[in-house]
């Protein structure tokens, strides 16, 4: 049995190419060259113009001296165009490693808390109790589980049974009259939980089948729920099996002499959280009920018998006797 406590990309977008690099040209000399090159004369023509169109050839042919006002333009134009391209390369580039940080900052807090932590996805409270986490105690060395069917026929728990016993939930009062790890619980106290009229065959019942001793444990919730476990160990397995059936058939206890079989508990549930080999049956006090309403159950495990009894003043919900049983029942498995 595994331990159970108290139980479901950013895109990187393309980088913006930069802007093409526009080249600027000077055509102020190149039409005045054009314009003279083809004939035409001005009022004043004379050496003088042809001196010009020298000029303006010559400028033609060098158009990027320093000494042109308009050569200088491009330069800054150029580291302009270039400072922007970075510019945005950069606001990308923040944009992606932003995004990345904020994902797998979400995906650690999602992975990290408990569920009732991450908004939307708290679980709803639906009764049930707060166990410690359950342990199961180590087996002497070489020693066979109790549901080993093979190599353990009898069923016998190995493990000193009061270790077996359901821990107490959060916020209860234990009751300390019952006995935890310091004894055994008499038979006579075990029997009291029946009717009058039937105490002295019970207890009959279970000496006459090898009772060998009766582990117990008790406690009460703030709502004034009373749960008491009993843990009863019997030499093999068909003894157990044999007790049990004479204290179902029929079921009765002290407060609900009879009890109906429990019509919420849910096989399917059972089927997968209890151990296989176990035996469940669960009784549920029918209405009219008096002061208190009664619920209880017993399991079936190996050379063990567990029975649970558990009231409550009015009415009380299935979900913790329902996890109590299911608990109690892996612990044993």
């Amino acid at each position: 049995m595994s331990e159970q406590t108290q139980s479901d990309d950013v895109k990187i977008p393309a980088q913006a190419a930069a802007p093409a690099q526009e080249t600027l040209t000077n055509a102020g000399p190149v039409e005045a060259a054009a314009g003279n090159a083809s004939g035409e004369r001005g009022p004043e023509s004379g050496p003088a113009d042809a001196a010009a169109v020298t000029d303006a050839a010559d400028d033609t042919v060098q158009p990027a001296e320093a000494t042109s006002p308009m050569s200088v333009v491009p330069g800054p134009r150029k580291r302009l165009r270039d400072r922007r391209g970075l510019r945005a390369a950069a606001r990308w580039t923040a944009a992606v490693v932003v995004f990345a940080v904020l994902g797998g900052a979400t995906a650690y807090a999602v992975t990290q808390p408990e569920r009732s932590e991450i908004p939307g996805l708290e679980t709803p409270d639906d009764g049930r109790w707060t166990y410690p986490a359950l342990k199961l105690p180590r087996l002497p060395a070489g020693a066979p589980r109790a549901l080993d069917e093979k190599r353990n026929t009898g069923g016998r728990h190995h493990a000193d049974l009061r270790t077996l016993l359901l821990p107490v939930p959060s916020g209860a009062k234990r009751d300390t009259s019952f006995p935890d790890r310091g004894g055994w619980l008499p038979t006579a106290d075990f029997v009291g939980i029946y009717p009058e009229g039937d105490r002295r065959k019970d207890r009959a019942l279970l000496e006459d089948n090898t009772l060998r001793h009766v582990a117990a444990r008790a406690w009460t919730m703030p709502d004034g729920t009373r749960t008491e476990v009993y843990l009863l160990q019997f030499i093999t397995s068909p003894y157990t099996t044999r007790v049990r059936n004479e204290l179902i058939i029929p079921a009765g206890f002290a407060q609900a002499p009879q009890p109906q079989t429990d019509t919420t508990w849910s096989e399917s549930d059972a089927d997968s959280a209890v151990p296989e080999g176990e035996m469940v049956n669960v009784y549920d006090e029918a209405a009219p009920r008096g002061a208190t309403h009664l619920r209880a159950a017993y399991i079936t495990a190996g050379d063990t018998l567990a029975v649970i009894h558990m009231e409550k003043p009015k009415t009380q919900s299935a979900v913790p006797f329902h996890q109590t049983v299911l608990l109690q029942a892996q612990l044993l498995g």
